[in-house]
């Protein structure tokens, strides 16, 4: 997300080693989306709602140039929750700390929900009719789901009668991102933007095949329902962003420059062994901007950056960028 000034970017990592576990929500910063700073973990295990894990999730600037985060924690009982932090002290442009209130999970699955298949919130985005709404993955035995909540303060939430969108035999839907794309010019828009003049995006990274697929369509912000086009598939052999090794996108809308921007992640092919010798697993890869082509998105890229990451994850001290150029 974009902050007073800076960039921000939260992230999975190890803070003991270059494999998976251990997980918590790193953070670094940047004034130009190239060089990058780390900070101190935003996140990490310390509460019952996620003393087993603090798993992925989105940030969201509330009206006021507020910032929150909403994030999956694993309980006590290994229940995937809905949790929400807040910064510390939000007149810190770096937002090097943050808090999570006693009153969390904001979000849990119900008795009729697969529990250990229930993360990875969006950003938010808001509604004429007053209320805010999340999406979050999901599967039904092997129905891939993009679950829909909405809330009017953050702290009481209610799940959609029908979800976001689902589909059958695609299974988990990790790290679902949903956002508008204008149907002229070039221009990204703001998370909240709806209406005749844009189409919507459905992102979700299928548990299954471990690659992104996306689709187009229009949201029906009434029945609080993505409908895809009939153009647009939405199992694994649907549109991707990219055909290699590419996984966990996230976008964000960057209002310094009008642009949606795209992050990813590249597990390489590297073995476990090659990863603890080299001292990281995973790189964060990618910044493109959407222009909205008849059946698909056209990504062009503004630059190509690649951040060398402990564990899908942290940038060891400083990070190994490599720029592509324009």
């Amino acid at each position: 997300m974009y902050y007073k000034g800076f960039y921000h970017l939260f992230y999975q990592y190890n803070p003991y080693g270059s494999t998976w576990g251990n997980i918590v929500w790193a953070h670094s910063y940047s004034k130009d989306l190239i060089n990058w700073i780390p900070l101190e973990p935003a996140i990490y295990p310390s509460a019952p709602f996620d003393i087993n894990g603090t798993w992925s999730g989105s940030a969201t600037i509330l009206p006021g140039n507020k910032p929150i985060i909403l994030y999956t924690g694993l309980d006590t009982e290994y229940r995937q929750v809905q949790n929400i932090a807040f910064p510390k002290n939000a007149s810190d442009p770096l937002l090097r700390e943050w808090f999570k209130p006693d009153y969390n999970p904001v979000i849990n699955p119900n008795k009729y929900m697969n529990a250990t298949a229930f993360r990875d919130p969006t950003t938010a985005w808001y509604g004429k009719d007053g209320f805010w709404r999340v999406s979050v993955g999901h599967k039904r035995r092997n129905r891939g789901i993009a679950e829909v909540y909405r809330t009017r303060d953050f702290k009481t939430w209610t799940r959609g009668k029908h979800p976001l969108h689902s589909a059958a035999d695609t299974g988990m839907w990790e790290c679902p991102d949903f956002f508008p794309v204008s149907l002229k010019g070039t221009e990204g828009l703001e998370t909240s933007v709806n209406g005749n003049h844009v189409k919507h995006i459905l992102k979700v990274s299928l548990d299954l095949t471990r690659f992104d697929i996306y689709m187009i369509g229009s949201y029906n912000a009434g029945k609080e329902r993505f409908i895809p086009d009939a153009t647009s598939v939405d199992n694994s052999t649907g549109l991707r962003y990219d055909y290699g090794n590419f996984y966990a996108s996230k976008t964000f809308f960057d209002e310094k420059n009008n642009r949606r921007i795209l992050f990813g992640w590249a597990n390489e092919s590297d073995t476990k062994i090659d990863d603890i010798r080299k001292g990281w697993a995973g790189i964060q890869v990618i910044l493109f901007l959407y222009v909205l082509s008849i059946t698909s998105l056209l990504l062009y890229s503004l630059f190509c950056v690649y951040l060398v990451c402990s564990d899908f994850y942290h940038f060891k001290h400083l990070f190994n960028l490599l720029n592509y150029g324009l």
